[in-house]
């Protein structure tokens, strides 16, 4: 049988590329938290940076019934179809809590839905964990995001780990990954930075990576987290030297203040 002709395709205008972007868009800053939860003890602060032409960042925290939700996700692509699935992955972990799914279940449901859902090339990065304010633990599955920081106030030194299983969509799983759990002194910040940080160009062959972070967290003292946040912006762009942020920058600090 003889292959069929290939049809040819009308160009996508700039118009309609710009208005993709402008959804997505819409799309991403949609799902984030419009507040900070007031949590008794800690300080929690979020942001979001995107580029351009908008990828598969976000984040979300809030206060639930198992403890302070914290996610942070990085869907990969750009345009709808990153900023749809971090959409489901968001809808899909705040259903499965509501209804009394612990950790661990929500994260192999998620994830094996995602897998069913995702074209093969796709898939998603994400921390997810609870706080619990009165123990003053995290516990946390780390799917394929990396490197998470953890400052210790006491001792002045940054904990660096990396992720605890693959990313959500991958594969499907039978059950979930061994998890891992931090303890938060007073003073200390956990923080939880997409590759947009890490990853920045200086303009030439090198990256922001992840000295630069712990040196600007080790020497926040007093600083709110917003004011560290924008300390990181800043540090970023001076490091750039004016170069194209190419990916999304999200940003999501955690301190117990006592």
């Amino acid at each position: 049988m003889s292959k069929a002709p290939e049809l040819p395709q009308a160009p996508i205008s700039i118009d309609v590329l710009h208005d993709e972007v402008e959804v997505a868009r819409e799309i991403q800053f949609s799902i984030l938290p419009p507040e900070m939860p007031n949590v008794p003890g800690y300080e929690l602060w979020g942001m979001l940076r995107p580029t351009a032409h908008t990828g598969g960042d976000m984040f979300d925290l809030v206060a639930l019934e198992q403890g302070v939700f914290v996610l942070l996700g990085d869907a990969t692509g750009h345009g709808y179809g990153p900023a749809l699935s971090a959409t489901q992955m968001q809808a899909m972990f705040r259903v499965a809590f509501r209804l009394g799914a612990n950790l661990d279940q929500a994260y192999v449901h998620v994830n094996n839905q995602m897998s069913e859902d995702l074209p093969e090339d796709r898939f998603v990065t994400a921390f997810l964990g609870f706080l619990d304010p009165q123990t003053h633990r995290l516990r946390y599955h780390s799917a394929g995001q990396a490197p998470i920081l953890h400052f210790k106030a006491e001792s002045g030194q940054c904990d660096w780990y990396g992720p605890t299983t693959f990313p959500l969509g991958s594969l499907p799983v039978d059950r979930a990954a061994a998890d891992m759990t931090l303890a938060m002194g007073p003073g200390d910040v956990v923080a939880l930075l997409s590759d947009g940080v890490y990853e920045y160009p200086d303009g030439g062959e090198h990256v922001f990576g992840t000295e630069r972070v712990s040196k600007l967290i080790s020497e926040g003292g007093e600083r709110s987290l917003s004011e560290l946040s924008s300390d990181l912006l800043a540090a970023l762009a001076t490091f750039g030297e004016g170069a194209v942020q190419e990916d999304d920058i999200t940003v999501v600090l955690l301190r117990r203040s006592a």
